[in-house]
């Protein structure tokens, strides 16, 4: 897809290697049969991908997939929404938990961390906006900022122009 070697884990270490056949399958169906290429991975893995971060919501910056495949092994794929970071393949089970607990689970705790900096901005944003100006529909549902002062300086900025538009009328009718 968009690398054209694979990193193998093995025993604690990194290799690099070139892509494996089912890899070029999946690539295959992703780009020929316009298959997603999560399910395309599904599909020649012969297993569905577990989903170890949150969604891309809330700030999340990272999604890690994993398949643990019988016959081909565990594939990791750690992607941001801008593309994929890197991909790794563990093929003894026995080296899943190490290459989890050392390399993916600080990851997902820095993740999910993000994700709960963004909530708090949310809430923080929209109860500075409910203590400035009280309830009602002028808080942002996304962002949680208030829409009172955009509104205001708009309303101030017309006021200005009529004033202004209202000033030059009232010198050319008395010229």
């Amino acid at each position: 897809m968009m690398f054209d070697r694979i990193r193998l884990y093995d025993a604690g270490r990194f290799h690099d290697t070139e892509l494996p056949d089912w890899y070029h399958e999946a690539e295959r169906l992703s780009e020929a049969e316009r298959i997603e290429w999560h399910r395309a991975l599904e599909c020649v893995l012969d297993c569905e991908h577990t989903l170890l971060t949150e969604y891309s919501v809330m700030g999340g910056a990272i999604e890690i997939r994993f398949w643990p495949s019988e016959r081909q092994g565990i594939l990791v794929l750690i992607e941001t929404p801008l593309g994929l970071v890197e991909q790794v393949v563990i093929l003894n089970p026995i080296d899943w938990l190490p290459f989890l607990s050392r390399y993916l689970a600080p990851l997902v705790a820095a993740s999910n961390q993000s994700a709960m900096v963004a909530l708090h901005g949310k809430i923080t944003n929209a109860f500075i906006a409910w203590a400035r100006h009280g309830e009602g529909s002028h808080v942002d549902r996304e962002t949680g900022l208030s829409r009172i002062d955009i509104d205001n300086d708009r309303d101030r900025r017309r006021a200005q122009q009529a004033r202004a538009a209202m000033a030059q009328a009232g010198k050319t009718a008395g010229a």
